[in-house]
């Protein structure tokens, strides 16, 4: 079956940095970044479900400026290797791509707004709530939060626009994604409201951890393509079992690269075309 849609974790998939942690290493001091490295590294093993996670590590965002937010993905996140020409064979066999994972929809705008939005169709993501002055009761909404991020790079006015500082992160996470499965229901729901006339069994998601394994898994029950790619171990060993269990599976579901080894997305391709 040709692959009509890709959906693909962020962190650790498409880029080196866990994003959500980084961003706080970075702004808002090392003692906050051991706290949400340790529940994060927690929850990409399993331990840990994403409530648990982003219930300790939202407030740790607290204060965290739109700007620095917006830069992290300009000055500091690294992409993994082959990461453009990925997207660019995607976008000339004009197959749409989309960003699912539980980072947040601020880095993912961003990314989208740097690339192009004919190269990323769209995003399924969390939600890290911006207020005025870190106000809970003056928070962005989703759509002008968009606006915004396209406008920083499409404008060159909107970059001395002091407002991108007073914007601060409450504290506040919303959920989008709340447990490893929802990936892949929430990749249906999207394939249902942009392109009606696509099938599960021709989509295919990638990840790299634990929290990917729902989206892998039911994916591939679905017909599709699962692909773990610079996986970790507990992915592995978690895609494995279901494979032992239901060997039909294992034309379905692909490794590709564990990590520790230079890892590049081009070597995705031949299982995604």
């Amino acid at each position: 079956m040709a692959t009509k849609l890709v959906s693909s974790d962020l962190n650790g998939t498409l880029v080196h940095q866990h994003t959500m942690s980084d961003m706080i290493r970075l702004y808002l001091g090392e003692e906050s970044f051991r706290q949400a490295d340790a529940v994060f590294k927690r929850q990409t093993s399993g331990q840990a479900s994403m409530e648990e996670a982003f219930s300790t590590a939202g407030p740790l965002t607290k204060g965290l400026t739109l700007r620095q937010a917006i830069e992290y993905t300009r000055t500091e996140m690294k992409y993994l290797n082959g990461f453009h020409q990925f997207i660019n064979v995607l976008a000339v066999k004009k197959i749409p791509f989309i960003i699912n994972s539980t980072g947040y929809s601020v880095t993912i705008h961003a990314i989208r707004a740097q690339i192009g939005k004919e190269k990323i169709h769209g995003m399924i993501g969390n939600r890290l709530i911006f207020g005025e002055n870190g106000d809970t009761q003056a928070t962005l909404r989703e759509e002008e939060l968009e606006r915004r991020i396209q406008d920083y790079f499409s404008n060159p006015d909107a970059v001395r626009d002091t407002s991108y500082d007073t914007l601060k992160a409450v504290g506040k996470v919303e959920l989008g994604i709340i447990d490893e499965a929802a990936k892949a229901v929430l990749l249906f729901t999207y394939a249902r409201a942009h392109f009606s006339g696509i099938r599960p069994s021709e989509m295919v998601h990638i990840g790299d951890t634990i929290g990917d394994r729902g989206g892998i898994d039911l994916v591939a029950w679905t017909g599709g393509k699962g692909i773990a790619f610079n996986y970790n171990a507990p992915l592995r060993d978690a895609l494995e079992g279901e494979i032992i269990a239901d060997p039909a599976l294992n034309s379905q579901i692909y490794f590709v690269q564990a990590k520790g080894t230079p890892s590049d997305l081009q070597n995705v391709l031949p299982f995604v075309l």
